[in-house]
């Protein structure tokens, strides 16, 4: 069944600078609809966009998480793949939006990410007889290299990406992280931004210079009660495995030189991000275009690491991020036109049953190895141990019959002497051999009980106060997402019940189908005046581009020259 992806726009208050430069609110908005005007044609019409959702100024992220990622995050729990992105110029923000504020302690100014540790622990320590294993990954596409933000001893600066069948556009060797609380997942999305790349520009004084993705993978199968929290199945019982994957991609924003002020190393990072993030609304754009038959995913490293999230086997969610004030039209409206575009992308999500890689499988047969291992491994210390007690047995009898009375008796019954090349009591010499095997089965059984640790599940099974709360937050979330698709299918009515015609007498549908004319005509006007944004639009990201290719053709320039002035110096000193 396929969905479309689901698009809200979030508008931030003016901050410190917009007010110090008078600058005016250029927005207005209602549940579904925001418009625009434009600063510099105050008489014209505004510009109106509807979405999911949006929300103004005062709106808080948790306002946001409850009614638009409750339910997506309650998906990847089911085994579906879900995907949250924040899109927008830089400064409006995206990663206040996705990670909060890190000086909250109470929650209060808490990030999506966080939150969704919080509600994937919170639910998956209520579940009964499903037990989880969970895994984190965090990446980030800096000048189109991939870094993994996990490790920093791995030696690859740049990860190569692999697209497997069934699974789709992967990074195989980043590192992954199992994780069996929200605290652990804390811990490595800190590390993580520890090492990320951020710098001031002149519109923002902590700027992310790279896009990043933290993933968190969630596989689960039907295990034991929660009284048993540390026991896994072996053999075959485990065939029924489901994996969801939650991906919460912070996007660094899209700038113009000229506001910015990039220069050098800045002005490179910020030319990479322009072009991935150009690439973005290229694959958009190719997606609702029923015309295209090619979609440009392999433009840039980012539209591959989603392309299952446009297009794909995802539930996707996009939060628009705006700036309220005037001297950031042209760069609001060309969020609000992408994101208008995104929501008619269609997605096919389907739960991801039993698959091939799943890390549980991986351990299920190292569960088996390793107690294969130690029975073996038991089995020679039983037969060492008999070994020994028959040695031992045997030195009594050998030191007896060297006794005197024992050597007569030998004598009058002819037995045949011991042969004196075998030492009995040599084979008792043997540390080293049960160290070594002591150590193996300390360690198989260390690896057992640490694969048995993180798998979770079931922890607050008994807590009724947690149940109650999670349901009422999963009711309010579906109810504003079915309030969504009333609107929607309202409007559709409204055009189905124009088209088929039911009017009560001749001058009801004259009149009905004159308002229905000058509805189009000022439809006709809207796009039209669209058109001139557009023409605009692309003015301003020619002249950019140009700015660009001049400063590069300066740069290029100059090596040039320095490279005429050193080569004479260099010829002369090789010949030399």
């Amino acid at each position: 069944m396929s969905e479309n992806v689901k698009v809200v726009v979030r508008c931030r208050p003016m901050n410190r600078k917009e007010n110090e430069s008078k600058c005016e609110n250029i927005v207005e908005i209602n549940e579904y609809a925001i418009s625009v005007l434009n600063p510099s044609a105050r008489n014209s019409q505004k510009k109106m966009f509807t979405f999911d959702s949006v929300y103004d100024m005062i709106s808080k992220t948790e306002v946001i998480y409850n009614e638009m990622c409750y339910s997506l995050v309650e998906s990847t729990l089911d085994g579906y793949n879900g995907t949250i992105f924040a899109y927008g110029q830089t400064g409006c923000g995206k990663t206040h939006t996705m990670q909060g504020d890190g000086s909250a302690k109470d929650g209060y100014n808490c990030g999506i990410i966080p939150r969704c540790f919080e509600h994937i622990f919170e639910t998956i320590s209520m579940a009964t007889n499903i037990r989880y294993l969970a895994l984190v990954s965090y990446l980030e596409i800096y000048n189109e290299n991939i870094r993994d933000l996990l490790s920093d001893s791995t030696g690859i600066m740049n990860h190569p990406l692999k697209e497997m069948p069934g699974v789709g556009v992967t990074v195989p060797t980043l590192t992954t992280q199992p994780v069996i609380n929200a605290k652990q997942c804390y811990y490595w999305l800190k590390l993580g931004n520890k090492n990320r790349v951020t710098a001031t520009t002149l519109m923002n004084e902590q700027s992310s210079r790279s896009h990043t993705i933290f993933t968190i993978s969630l596989e689960q199968f039907q295990g034991p009660s929660s009284s048993s929290v540390s026991s896994i199945p072996s053999g075959d019982i485990m065939g029924g495995i489901r994996r969801g994957k939650l991906s919460l991609v912070d996007l660094a924003g899209s700038e113009r030189q000229r506001k910015t002020g990039a220069q050098g190393s800045r002005f490179k990072e910020a030319t990479k991000i322009n072009l991935s993030l150009s690439a973005l609304g290229n694959v958009i754009s190719s997606l609702v275009d029923s015309k295209s038959k090619h979609v440009p995913y392999r433009d840039s490293k980012l539209t591959r690491l989603l392309q299952d999230s446009l297009g794909g086997n995802t539930k996707t969610l996009m939060i628009s991020c705006i700036s309220p004030a005037d001297s950031n039209y042209d760069e609001t409206l060309s969020t609000l036109r992408y994101a208008s575009r995104a929501k008619n992308i269609s997605n096919k999500p389907k739960i991801n049953e039993d698959p091939k890689d799943a890390q549980l499988r991986q351990y299920q047969s190292e569960i088996l190895h390793l107690k294969r291992m130690l029975e073996e491994s038991e089995q020679k210390i039983f037969r060492r141990k008999d070994e020994d007690n028959n040695i031992i047995q045997l030195s009594h009898i050998n030191s007896d019959l060297q006794s005197p009375s024992a050597d007569l008796d030998i004598a009058n019954m002819n037995f045949p002497t011991p042969k004196p090349e075998i030492d009995y009591l040599s084979e008792l010499n043997k540390p080293k051999v049960s160290e070594s095997s002591d150590e193996l089965q300390l360690q198989a059984r260390n690896r057992i009980d640490f694969i048995k640790r993180t798998l979770i599940g079931g922890e607050r099974a008994n807590d009724l106060q947690l149940r109650e709360r999670h349901r009422v937050r999963k009711i309010a979330a579906q109810r504003h997402l079915s309030a969504i698709a009333n609107a929607l299918s309202r409007v559709e009515s409204e055009d189905r019940d124009l088209l088929q015609g039911h009017y009560a007498s001749i001058t009801q549908e004259i009149n009905i189908k004159n308002e229905h004319i000058r509805i189009c005509r000022q439809k006709i006007k809207m796009l039209e005046r669209e058109v001139a944004d557009l023409n605009s639009e692309f003015q301003l990201d020619r002249e950019d581009y140009l700015d660009e290719i001049r400063n590069l053709g300066r740069n290029i320039k100059f090596f040039q020259q320095l490279f005429s002035k050193v080569q004479p110096i260099l010829r002369r000193n090789g010949k030399n």
